[in-house]
């Protein structure tokens, strides 16, 4: 008997060190789109500073709630706040992550790129709607982190290996403004 528990343990053990490193070699992988492409298709586009967040169970999953007081709405809502749900969160002891899943900390100054789905906000392509501002040399940037997942070329569907392509910071008024004239086209 103690030695098909030690052999459980130790196929446990091997088990568990396979998802670990599964994990670790599959992020989570989205089709590139482009700043227009990705501004035509959001129902809402607003530029904002999270607020408030709170999770909860829903069925077998956790959802995270945000809500995000608008500074400017670029498109789709003209309310002061909006509000917008994402798999994943804490409740209690239990975390549920979505890999390659944006978090907004509170008090954090974002654009997002926001999509309706079952009666919700959503951030469009899980991560590429959101852009985080801050300040660089005393100017204001958005920029939208893609380092922890894999893009994908929509033309070839091949992974995008360029590092240039995983991060950029563009001066917030000039991204504002492409966005913007997006929306007016």
């Amino acid at each position: 008997m103690n030695v098909l528990r030690k052999f459980n343990r130790k196929a446990a053990t091997v088990l568990i060190v396979w998802l670990m490193v599964a994990t670790a070699a599959f992020p989570l992988t989205v089709e590139h789109i482009s700043l227009e492409r990705m501004t035509r298709e959001s129902h809402t586009v607003v530029y904002g500073t999270a607020l408030s967040s709170y999770a909860q169970w829903e069925g077998n999953n956790i959802y995270t709630y945000t809500t995000v007081q608008v500074r400017e709405s670029l498109k789709g809502s003209n309310s002061s706040t909006v509000t917008l749900k994402q798999l994943g969160g804490i409740v209690g002891d239990v975390a549920q992550e979505i890999s390659g899943s944006p978090s907004l900390r509170r008090n954090e100054e974002v654009v997002l790129f926001l999509v309706q789905w079952r009666n919700h906000l959503w951030i469009h392509s899980i991560v590429l709607g959101k852009f985080s501002v801050a300040t660089e040399d005393n100017k204001s940037v958005a920029y939208n982190d893609l380092n922890n997942i894999g893009l994908i070329d929509p033309v070839t569907k091949e992974e995008i290996r360029q590092s240039n392509s995983k991060s950029n910071h563009i001066p917030l008024q000039s991204f504002l403004r492409e966005v913007r004239t997006f929306i007016a086209h």
